[in-house]
């Protein structure tokens, strides 16, 4: 393919400023980690940061709205960010033994039809010994509801405190051993669904089934 597939990588954490386990937020650490791996797989990164796109808590979805004309101009670019994606990568914190709720949130706000039918690769972390195992089979409910494709490989960061150094700079090698692959195969995925989709085109669908 001549053209750089597009991954829209979704992070998932609003906690900013200090507390006893550092400044800022992990997820951000993660997060940048994982986008090198995805551009060095080749992939064209685009971000979403709930902290920088403040969605407000969701009352009506941008598809199921009487009148659009009052969402903001970046929430309609965005939906032009998912509906051009090859892939997607869901960065997701585990708060309580759950999913972040600007995670969320944040993706509830745009139809099923933004997201159907592409690969999605999932990562959680934590800074207990479970790195976020515990949502990942709601995390994965979650996404094929609206319908992604979860690729095998789910990646896990455990203790992520001890993982990254005070800059940011990841510190195990296993970790990003475990990243670039997930980022590989998530590549081969895309690839894959883009060249059978393009032979086989995906029957028209109504943008407001599913979701609520």
């Amino acid at each position: 393919m001549s053209k750089k597939l597009k991954v829209v990588l979704f992070l998932s954490s609003t906690r900013v400023g200090a507390s006893h386990l550092g400044t800022g937020s992990w997820g951000d650490r993660v997060g940048s980690q994982m986008e090198k791996c995805l551009e060095e797989a080749g992939f064209d990164v685009t971000v979403w940061d709930p902290k920088k796109n403040e969605y407000t808590l969701l009352q009506q979805p941008l598809h199921l709205a009487a009148d659009a004309s009052g969402f903001p101009k970046w929430m309609k670019d965005r939906k032009l960010e998912l509906d051009s994606a090859d892939a997607f990568l869901i960065c997701s914190a585990e708060y309580n033994a759950a999913m972040p709720p600007a995670l969320t949130n944040m993706l509830d706000h745009y139809p099923p039809a933004s997201y159907r039918h592409r690969p999605v690769g999932l990562l959680t972390y934590s800074v207990s010994n479970f790195g976020g195992v515990r949502i990942q089979p709601t995390l994965k409910a979650f996404v094929t509801e609206l319908g992604m494709v979860p690729i095998p490989t789910i990646g896990n960061v455990a203790k992520v405190g001890e993982k990254f150094e005070a800059d940011g700079t990841l510190k195990d090698d296993n970790v990003l051993k475990y990243f670039r692959r997930q980022a590989s195969e998530l590549k081969w995925y895309a690839e894959a669904l883009k060249q059978y989709k393009e032979k086989n085109p995906v029957a028209a669908e109504n943008p407001e089934i599913g979701g609520s």
